[in-house]
Parts: structure tokens; C-alpha cells; sequence
């Protein structure tokens, strides 16, 4: 420390105060965007405790990636009003990376409880469960079994929904209405959705009742579903129900968890009601 009307530090000390090293310091020098508040005779260069603030500024605005020529712009010609509008901007992309990262998080989050749920998982065996409401989007309606439309409307759903940052983990899933598992038409998509956690604006949302299931998990190839479905439609009209208006197919274990296809499982689930119950499903 030295000993006159305004204390400073050496290099070293105010590197270690802030959390840097000696040759950023001597980089932001060079460059013109940080300075020493003096350099004595033999050489040295020291900073006082004041610096600590801006330093801290330059190395906040750098970390969410301002480039350090603009800072030194600012810097240059710094007054309130203009920190007031730098700070503003710079507070946009702090929130919107925020967003960024608890999407980030929450996806990992949804994959963590995919994989807990199955390893508690019976494949081939049909179960009733009460489940709670989901907001699914929608692709377009599809209610064909044409290849080339399938996949074209799979695409232009996936693309959506990455476009609009919805995927928030859960694999797409797959929806088949009443009329088509009566008829055994089991590869007629009604739509394809993907699940989300809130309740975006948008005309793609549809709502999934909460009520009584009965669900199967398949293990093996997403599409070789046939015979799960029957067994399902099997097992419901044994048990004196009907089913309501769809089935629905997602991956719980898929590509991302599992090399081996035959070890992927899908949950495939119908809405049931007795015949004196109706219910029913709808867009939001």
C-alpha cells in the first residue's frame, strides 16, 4: 500500500481483489480500456480501491458477451444517462439469457425424471392411472397414414417448436382418434404434440384432461405399435369401460438415453370413462 492521498495497490493485490490475473490487467492497459491509476519511476503499476467497481463492470459486460472495443467506447465518453442506457440494454439480454437457461435446466430436469419413471416400469403390462391435465401443442391436423405427410407434418411440427424454444424435454408424441382405434387404423395420426410445462398464447395448444387412463408401455420400435394398442383396447372393453376421444404415444427412453432400439419404451396411454361418464378434450 502506498502512503499518500489516495491508497493504492500493486498489480498483483488488486488482480487477486478482483478475481484476475496480472496479464488481463496488463491487456486491458494496452488496448486502452483500463489503466493503472499511476505508474511509478521503476516501473510499477498500481490501482486504487475505486477501480474495483469499473473492473467489475467491464468484466460483467464481457461475460454476457459485449465486446470489449464497445466497452471501451462507452467508457470513453461515459456520462449517467448514457450508463443508465448501456445498463438498460444490457439488462434485455441478461433476462433474456435467464429465459435461455431455465429452459436449458428444466429440460435437463424433464430427462432426469423420464429416466427415474422408467425404471419403474412394467413393459407389456396395462394399468389404469389417474393423471393430471397437460398442455400439449399441436402440429396441423393430420388424420392420414400417408408416409410422406406424416413426416412432412412431423418436420414442420419439430421445427415449430424449435423455433419457439418449447421443447422443454419431452420427446414428440403421437395422437390417434377414437374413430381410427375402433377401426384398428393404428397408424392414422390425428396429430403429433409436444409436451410443455405452461400455458403459451398460441392457437396450437390443446388441452389433455386430466382423469382415468389406461396406459401401457411398449418396448422396442416407436412404431411397431399394433399389437400395444389392441391389448390396450382389449383390456379396456374387458374392464367395462369406453374409451374417449384419443390415444397418446410418447418416448419415455429413446435415442438419447439408449444406443439399442430394442430397449426404447413408449408410453401409450387412452383416456376411459364408464359408459354413463363423458368426457372429452379440447384446444385452449
Amino acid at each position: 500500500m502506498q502512503k499518500n492521498s489516495n491508497p493504492c495497490i500493486n498489480t498483483g493485490a488488486f488482480a487477486k481483489l478482483c478475481g484476475t490475473n496480472k496479464r488481463t490487467l496488463i491487456h486491458y492497459e494496452e488496448i486502452g480500456l483500463f489503466s493503472p491509476v499511476k505508474t511509478d519511476a521503476r516501473g510499477y503499476r498500481f490501482y486504487s480501491e475505486q477501480q474495483c467497481d469499473v473492473f467489475a463492470v467491464i468484466t460483467a459486460l464481457k461475460e454476457i458477451g459485449m465486446p470489449l472495443k464497445e466497452i471501451k467506447s462507452y467508457l470513453d465518453s461515459r456520462n449517467p444517462a448514457g450508463l443508465m442506457e448501456l445498463l438498460t440494454e444490457q439488462q434485455k439480454k441478461v433476462s433474456q439469457e435467464i429465459r435461455h437457461l431455465e429452459r436449458i435446466s428444466q429440460l435437463i430436469q424433464t430427462k432426469m425424471e423420464l429416466v427415474t419413471s422408467s425404471r419403474q416400469i412394467e413393459p407389456g403390462k396395462v394399468i389404469f392411472m389417474d393423471c393430471p391435465e397437460e398442455y400439449l401443442i399441436l402440429s396441423r391436423p393430420i388424420h392420414s397414414s400417408s408416409h410422406d405427410l406424416v413426416i412432412q407434418t412431423l418436420y414442420e411440427h419439430l421445427s415449430f417448436c424449435f423455433q419457439n424454444q418449447l421443447n422443454v424435454g419431452h420427446p414428440f408424441g403421437a395422437m390417434i382418434d377414437k374413430e381410427s382405434l375402433l377401426g384398428k387404423a393404428f397408424d392414422t395420426y390425428a396429430y403429433f404434440f409436444t409436451k410443455v410445462l405452461t400455458k403459451p398464447s398460441l392457437p396450437q395448444l390443446f388441452l389433455k384432461p386430466a382423469g382415468l387412463y389406461a396406459v401401457t408401455y411398449l418396448k422396442g420400435n416407436y412404431y411397431n405399435a399394433d399389437s400395444a394398442y389392441q391389448q390396450l383396447l382389449d383390456f379396456i372393453e374387458e374392464s367395462g369401460y369406453e374409451i374417449c376421444d384419443y390415444s397418446y404415444k410418447e418416448g419415455i427412453i429413446d435415442e438419447i438415453a439408449e444406443k439399442n432400439e430394442a430397449e426404447y419404451i413408449t408410453k401409450i396411454s387412452i383416456q376411459i370413462h364408464k359408459s354413463t361418464y363423458s368426457c372429452y378434450s379440447k384446444k385452449i
